[in-house]
């Protein structure tokens, strides 16, 4: 065990504090309804990009270059975002992101006024939200811990992954009937959704740090970046994690294609698609709304271990599953114990980190769970391809097995064995 292990992996033996009601933190509350109203109106736009283009050209590749300009663009810039967290005043940086984003979005509201909408100008537009994302990203994560009370940390991430799943259900559905109203109207809403963000920012009254020594020489980026790596590499929880979210991203990436092309293929129409797909996201809804019963009773270990069997289970079963909407509910199911077990991740993550690396690490965390998820959807449709989608299931349903295995041996992981309410940061 390395002297970060030691040093983190720490359990107190102190009684548990019952989560208060997290809405009384104003610092909390107006940032929260501004983050809420900013993650619909991205969740608008994530129909009405593909819609316009497709309106506009009739290309379903270029519908699909905006979203890889967005991915891409977000990649760029997540490992700098976390490295100026640490180093920035986080405060800047979180206001900073969305005032650029409603900038390019507003550009697309004047384009579509003016008739002018291109391909291009679209990928650009997305790619430049996806570096203003990745910028700011490190510093929000950094800035819950200073907003949020330690034991109050499971409510929190609680309260985001509801938010989450009930923005998934409505926003595609509101996207798409607003762009019907007028194709400028989802992306003007988008807009005035970021400058709502900017102003939950300012409502944050208590400092976010980072608290620096002005006397001490800011190191270069690229090695405030290894730092970032490097306590990863030293921490046995934080270097599995790491892996094991990257690796199950991609596979439910590639597993959610897998059930658009099931239902296609079974001659269910767009719209079957659409109402099949959104059962999981009704069942993660129900998981993050019981994430905090859950986890205050179920040792995460356990937690992981079990979900990760049932995820395999699911895969298996959607592959071979003779009724669409029977697919749904194995989809509902899987998405149940995704709050949950977020939640628990999430949660010890914000406790072991020192606050001083916290953008860092949690960026370099999530560049991980991001880089390879586009391999699960391009390995799921070769795979679809060239030996058909119930094969193809077969064999994200393997590798999911195999990740629910390392979860039974990996030493990382013990750390969680009592519930998380229980766990605390040495």
């Amino acid at each position: 065990m390395t002297p970060a292990d030691d040093a983190t992996e720490q359990i107190s033996d102190k009684p548990a504090r019952r989560p208060g009601l997290l809405f009384r933190n104003r610092d909390y509350t107006g940032w929260w309804l501004g983050e809420t109203v900013s993650e619909f109106g991205s969740a608008l736009s994530v129909v009405a990009y593909p819609l316009l283009v497709l309106a506009v050209t009739g290309s379903a590749a270029g519908a699909g270059a905006v979203e890889a300009a967005a991915n891409i663009g977000l990649l760029v810039t997540l490992l700098i975002g976390g490295a100026l967290a640490d180093r920035f005043p986080r405060r800047t940086i979180m206001l900073a992101g969305p005032l650029v984003q409603a900038t390019a979005v507003s550009t697309v509201v004047v384009a579509v006024a003016l008739d002018g909408v291109t391909i291009p100008h679209i990928a650009a537009v997305g790619f430049v939200q996806g570096l203003a994302g990745g910028l700011s990203g490190g510093a929000k994560f950094a800035a819950l811990r200073r907003v949020v009370p330690e034991h109050q940390l499971p409510t929190a991430f609680a309260l985001m992954q509801g938010r989450t799943m009930a923005i998934r259900l409505a926003g595609p559905s509101a996207g798409g009937f607003l762009f019907g109203l007028a194709r400028a109207v989802p992306f003007l809403v988008d807009v005035l959704s970021f400058l709502v963000s900017a102003a939950g920012v300012l409502l944050i009254r208590r400092p976010l740090g980072p608290d620096l020594d002005e006397n001490e020489p800011r190191e270069p980026i690229l090695a405030s970046i290894a730092d970032g790596f490097r306590f990863i590499l030293g921490h046995a929880y934080l270097r599995f994690m790491t892996v094991w979210i990257a690796v199950a991203n991609a596979c439910n990436g590639g597993l959610f294609l897998l059930v658009v092309v099931l239902v296609h293929d079974d001659g269910g129409s767009p719209v079957l698609v659409g109402a099949v797909t959104s059962l999981g996201a009704v069942g993660g809804l129900a998981g993050s709304l019981l994430s905090g019963w859950i986890t205050r009773r179920v040792p995460g270990r356990l937690l992981a271990i079990f979900s990760s069997w049932l995820t395999a289970a699911v895969a298996v079963g959607i592959a071979f599953a003779p009724h669409p909407w029977l697919i749904g509910g194995l989809m509902s199911l899987m998405m149940f114990l995704a709050g949950p077990i977020n939640v628990v991740l999430a949660t010890y993550e914000a406790r072991t980190i020192p606050d001083a690396l916290m953008g860092r690490v949690s960026s370099a965390i999530n560049f991980g769970a991001w880089s390879i998820r586009w391999v699960g959807a391009l390995g799921a449709g070769v795979l679809a391809s060239v030996f058909g989608p119930v094969a193809a299931t077969m064999v994200f349903a393997g590798v999911l097995a195999s990740i629910a295995v390392s979860t039974m041996i990996a030493k990382g992981l013990y750390v969680l064995n009592r519930p998380i309410d229980e766990v605390t940061s040495g």
